[in-house]
């Protein structure tokens, strides 16, 4: 097990944009979520609070390591995948189809937050007890990197908010005040 974690460290370590890596303890970890959950209960965009599924996952497997990453040249963007949610239903997503953005834009009830966001109007629920349930959601990612470890299992890629990215810069010993230097998180079970 220990030859298999210097080995998935090992991986990381040379891939393309990253800076560091570290194995977390579970004290780092509760620290961590933590962080997560103070940035959780705040407004996101204006809309309504947010919930780091990437984050919560890869905090909640058997190991996790932190890394800092040179997001300019890391094989992941440095934004996460995110959807807004009320209950199990999606609200908005990011729509990365040219031809899908074309086809929505063409709806005067979907809204664009950005080139590549779309909020669907109708699927909004109208009551306001409703509405305090929605959540802005960044999903949880499969981290390419593990893929060739046949050991690993249920691999996880997390973007951690800012708050928590400090707090890993901080673990790490990075002081780094260019916004293109980041974290991540990737959570995995062993067999």
């Amino acid at each position: 097990m220990i030859s298999t974690i210097k080995i998935i460290l090992d991986v990381l370590s040379h891939d393309e944009g990253v800076i560091t890596t570290r194995l977390l303890s579970d004290e780092e970890k509760y620290r961590i979520l933590n962080k997560e959950q103070e940035a959780e209960d705040r407004i996101v965009f204006g809309m309504c609070k947010s919930l780091n599924e990437g984050v919560r996952d890869a905090i909640d497997s058997e190991y996790t390591i932190a890394l800092i990453i040179d997001t300019s040249v890391f094989r992941y963007p440095h934004h996460p995948h995110m959807s807004i949610m009320w209950k199990d239903q999606i609200v908005g997503e990011q729509v990365n189809d040219d031809e899908k953005i074309t086809e929505l834009k063409k709806d005067r009830f979907n809204f664009f937050l950005w080139d590549t966001f779309v909020i669907y109007m109708k699927k909004l629920p109208k009551a306001p007890k409703d509405r305090d349930q929605i959540r802005f959601v960044y999903r949880r990612r499969v981290p390419l990197q593990l893929e060739e470890i046949s050991s690993v299992r249920n691999p996880v890629f997390g973007t951690p908010s800012t708050e928590s990215d400090l707090l890993i810069k901080d673990m790490l010993h990075i002081e780094a005040k260019d916004a293109v230097i980041g974290t991540c998180l990737i959570g995995f079970d062993l067999a």
